[in-house]
């Protein structure tokens, strides 16, 4: 009986340890606080550059030390609940650390933003923790341990910041990774009794089920709250600024699994645009990046919430789509900040939309110099085609003003080099799309 008790005490105590924490944020379908400031250069979604040890995750975040500032921080912002058990010790923190060098001290300072002011300390700083790498170069899971209080005044349920420093007291500008943030827990969770949504691959509150692995502005790929919530009533969204000396400036996305396309599919994003019109390319790819489809949509007023939506009804039939590109102003070095958030499947193409061109063939295909597409109309109509290559790059374009009945538009294949191509016939708002083959 007294074995048994005893196993008793030790499951509650395991289990209690388990529960103690609350994860905010593993950069992947959990993130629940901000990123109110950062001294140095911080990165919220980059590829996990070590998949093979503690930390197998698809993303991570990266932090680049400021070496300027002695005591560099990045503070996250959240509401916790009562704190009373890690003062005494009872529950840790833990946070999932990569770091280039064995012995560093990361610490944890949890404070009151209203009283904590850059040059009063120790006022509103309610507790420090710390912990040191024990590794180089690998992942580790570090554990904090309460070290003091410095405001005993700030009341356990009263503190909102969560200040992370790497290596504090030093000069350094070494770069670290961490992950899977297992906090305090939260006073209170907007997402407490939400249903997941499989329709969703990203709202950037409850539903997250994609990983953004890159983007080539990095450090301008952020979740924020919705600057206009006039048209999208969420709260948080995702901001992004092109990297205007890029051509083709990328957002490269993972889904969670294969994409299960349906026939009539669509995808759609909300967009908020400041400087409309442009152009938003969404590309679907497999795990060797090679192009599925590729569809351009453009905003048309600016500072609006928009929804656009993306065809890729051809394509239902592909079982290897991985993964997903997303592109503003392609082809070109613009610059600028957008916002986007929902995206998410859209409504289903309609059996006539699908059915918009009557006998659609191309041939012959693959093609040597010309390549004929003929189709069937059912009215008079002006009639669009472009050509895209296998990196989402439009490569010709032709309109012709169609009649009713059988069609035909001819494709010069001669300046374009051997490989996969992919066409988009559209008429009224309603498109197409195929595959083109050229071989010389």
């Amino acid at each position: 009986m007294k074995n048994n008790y005893s196993l008793f005490i030790l499951l509650f105590l395991i289990s209690g340890s388990i529960s103690a924490q609350q994860i905010w944020d593993n950069f992947q379908d959990i993130r629940k606080n901000d990123y109110g400031f950062i001294n140095g250069t911080f990165i919220p979604y980059f590829e996990n550059p070590d998949k093979s040890g503690v930390n197998t995750s698809n993303v991570a975040g990266q932090y680049s030390r400021n070496a300027s500032e002695t005591f560099d921080v990045l503070i996250l912002e959240a509401p916790m609940a009562d704190l009373s058990d890690y003062v005494s010790g009872a529950k840790q923190i833990s946070i999932d650390v990569w770091s280039p060098n064995a012995g560093v001290t990361v610490q944890i300072t949890l404070e009151n933003s209203t009283l904590a002011l850059p040059a009063n300390y120790p006022t509103g700083r309610h507790s420090v923790y710390t912990a040191v790498t024990s590794v180089a170069n690998a992942w580790e899971t570090l554990t904090f341990n309460f070290v003091e209080q410095p405001d005993a005044s700030v009341a356990n349920d009263n503190v909102d910041h969560l200040v992370l420093l790497f290596n504090p007291n030093s000069n350094t500008g070494d770069t670290y990774y961490f992950d899977n943030i297992n906090g305090p827990e939260l006073a209170s969770d907007p997402c407490d009794g939400v249903t997941a949504n499989a329709d969703v691959f990203n709202d950037f509150e409850c539903n997250q089920s994609v990983d953004f692995i890159f983007s080539h502005s990095g450090i301008n790929f952020r979740r924020v709250p919705n600057p206009d919530q006039t048209g999208n009533t969420s709260d948080y969204v995702a901001t992004y600024t092109r990297n205007g000396g890029e051509e083709f400036d990328v957002l490269i996305g993972l889904f969670d699994g294969n994409l299960a396309l349906e026939e009539g599919s669509t995808i759609s994003i909300d967009i908020w645009d400041p400087a409309a019109p442009s152009t938003y390319r969404l590309s679907l790819q497999n795990a060797n990046n090679d192009v599925i489809i590729a569809v351009d949509q453009a905003t048309s007023t600016s500072a609006t919430w928009q929804t656009l939506t993306f065809d890729v009804s051809s394509v239902f039939e592909s079982t290897d789509i991985s993964q997903f590109v997303i592109l503003k102003d392609p082809e070109t070095f613009t610059s600028g900040q957008f916002y986007f958030d929902n995206f998410q499947f859209g409504e289903p193409v309609s059996t006539n939309d699908l059915s918009a061109f009557n006998s659609l063939s191309l041939f012959p295909n693959p093609a040597n110099e010309i390549s004929t597409l003929s189709f069937d109309l059912n009215y008079s109509a002006p009639v669009v085609l472009n050509i895209v290559d296998v990196q989402g790059r439009n490569v010709q374009s032709s309109r012709v003003n169609a009649n009713t009945g059988l069609n035909q538009i001819q494709i010069s294949t001669q300046a374009l080099s051997n490989g996969l191509y992919f066409y988009s016939l559209s008429v009224d708002g309603n498109s197409s799309q195929g595959k083109l083959i050229v071989n010389h």
